[in-house]
Order: C-alpha cells, then structure tokens, then sequence
C-alpha cells in the first residue's frame, strides 16, 4: 500500500527562499488598516495561496520572530536561496533604493502656524531650543547674525517640485511632483535595527522644505496626478551617496577633463559625502565659543544631523574592503550595517 504525500507548490517562491513581506495591522482609524514591512524565511509552500513563514528578528539577529502565514501578493523582495550568499550590503542596498526619486522644491504652501524655534549652543556646548509665539518675538531676544537658526513650525503643509530630473532613474520627466506633511517619512539607517527602508514613523516633521531644496521618495500616480506616497528631505551628500550606489556612472560621480570624463577617486567622493558641518554632536575638542559663534542648523534628514560622518562610514563599508578609519560615535555601526541588512544570511 502506498501513501499519499503532499507535494509542494510548483511557484517561484521555494522553501528556504527569504522575502520581505507586509504585515497588515489594525490602525488607529476605526475600519482600517496599515501595514508594517516584515522579513522571514519560507519553511512551507504547500498551498498557492499562503506560504508559512519564520519570521525575522530584528532585536535578536535570527528567524525567532514566529509564525506568519502570508499570502504571495503582499510579497515586496524575495531572496531565492541559491543567491543569497551572493548578496551583499551594496546589492541589498541598491535594491531598496533604486525606486528613490530625487527633485527639487518648487513651492510649498503652508497651513496653521504652530509655533516658532530658535536653535543655539549653551554655555555647556549642548544644543538647546527656545519656542517663541512669533517671528516677531523671537528675533526681538536673538543675536541678529542667528536668524537663519529660526524655524517657523505648522500643523500642514504641501507643495510641488520642479519638472527636471535629477537621476537616471526619474521616469516622471517633465511633470511635477506633489508632496504633503502627512506622507514625511525618513530612512532607517540607525537605531535597534539599520534595515535602510522607510521607517514606520510618519507625517511628524513640523518644517518645511524651502525652495530650491532637495527631497526624495517613492512615487505614485494618484487621482490628481504624482504624488510622493513616502517622502524625505534631503542633503546633497545623501544624493551622492545614492548616487554611488545605485547610478555609478553619473556624471556627477566624475571629473570633467580635456581628454573626457574621469570617475572621481573614492577620497574626492569621501569628501563630498562629508556631513559634519551638520552633526548636531559635540565632541568636546572645539572650543564652546567658537562653536557658539559658528553654529547652524539644519532642516535636512534627521540621521544627518546626530551621527558624524555617517555617509562616509557607510559608503567606506560598501565600497571598501578594510573597515575605515574615520571617527565614529557609534565604533560598530559599521559591523551593525553588514549585519542588519545581509539578515537573510542568518
């Protein structure tokens, strides 16, 4: 007597593959749902509808997550086995962000003044913020020369970018992008977990961009045309950053000669990756009133303001084989980096 045995699911989607799935949750709107951006490792395909899954865990650094059962539509990356060890930090990377669409402000219309600040170095060398009621008030009590350390914070706000492309990748030439506060939403490139996705926090900046200045996001068409659906402001050196990535050979990565164009050397691209003029860190070998007289700030992506030289660490990491030697707070963000997004190596 023979017995029957159930045979997997002939689909692209075969056990011990990886994949990056979303996990829909209740919402804090009645009748409505979101959805979090999970990882895991398919262990059953039995059925073509719903694959079983051992999820990942961020926290621990392995497949102890549980459980889910996850139907292949909410699938957004999937990691067949066989080239996963192939993968690298640079490969996951590009991946994540090559749907990145950079622009330029063009304007920007705001709703509800909130409140105002004025950020400035104490006497101790911390940064430290004061609100004031109004623009009025607030350079009634400040030094003349720090008005550009004033923001002016509002409920909402929304706009649209030029036409121009600034990458390759922008196929949404010659038609303008809507934005809006709601959809305000960074990279996770620190923290528990450096996962360089959209973090899960949304809608909380306060300021907004100027003109002329740069954001990036993921694009959609919607009912009134393109919108960004996620969206941050950025810095020319995250720009470049991507573009060493995921566009290697731009023009902007290169020198423009007689004989032609000559790719820049890794040490000229280090430095226009560096960020410390924005780093809101002190590190105690400036002299406080020095710094006090020079302080700016800065309305760009958060994770450039509070981790020096953060571009230069992660581009040293991916394209690099000897850890770099430039200065970090954070001595591990490096191993953290290789660890957190090769995941699927675990």
């Amino acid at each position: 007597m023979s017995t029957l045995s159930i045979q997997p699911y002939n689909s692209i989607y075969n056990i011990g593959d990886c994949i990056e799935f979303k996990c829909f949750t209740q919402s804090n709107i009645p009748d409505s749902f979101e959805y979090i951006i999970c990882n895991g490792k398919i262990i059953g395909n039995i059925d073509p509808d719903l694959l079983e899954v051992q999820v990942y865990d961020y926290t621990k650094k392995d497949f102890t997550g549980g459980i889910s059962w996850v139907n292949p539509v909410s699938i957004s990356k999937h990691y067949p086995k066989e080239k996963i060890p192939q993968l690298t930090p640079r490969i996951i990377l590009k991946d994540i962000w090559k749907d990145l669409v950079f622009r330029e402000i063009k304007t920007v219309k705001v709703k509800d003044q909130q409140f105002i600040t004025y950020d400035y170095i104490n006497d101790a060398g911390f940064i430290r913020t004061e609100q004031y009621l109004s623009i009025e008030s607030a350079i009634r009590y400040i030094d003349p020369n720090k008005e550009n350390n004033i923001y002016t914070h509002y409920k909402d706000y929304f706009g649209f970018t030029t036409y121009q492309s600034l990458r390759n990748n922008d196929i949404y030439s010659n038609q303008e992008i809507f934005f809006s506060r709601k959809c305000y939403c960074e990279l996770n490139l620190s923290g528990r977990s450096i996962t360089g996705n959209f973090s899960l926090r949304r809608g909380f900046k306060s300021i907004p961009p100027h003109k002329k200045q740069y954001i990036c996001g993921l694009v959609e068409t919607g009912e009134k045309g393109l919108f960004y659906r996620k969206w941050f402001i950025c810095s020319k050196e995250f720009l470049t950053l991507w573009t060493m990535i995921c566009e290697s050979d731009h023009y902007s990565l290169k020198n423009k000669t007689e004989e032609g164009y000559i790719t820049k050397s890794l040490d000229e691209l280090m430095q226009e990756l560096n960020t410390r003029d924005y780093c809101l860190a002190f590190d105690g070998n400036i002299d406080i009133s020095d710094l006090k007289e020079k302080y700016h700030s800065y309305n760009i992506e958060t994770v450039a303001l509070y981790i020096p030289n953060i571009y230069q660490i992660i581009a040293l990491s991916l394209f690099k084989t000897s850890k770099s030697n430039i200065p970090d707070i954070y001595p591990t963000y490096e191993d953290r980096l290789r660890t957190d997004l090769v995941w699927m190596k675990k």
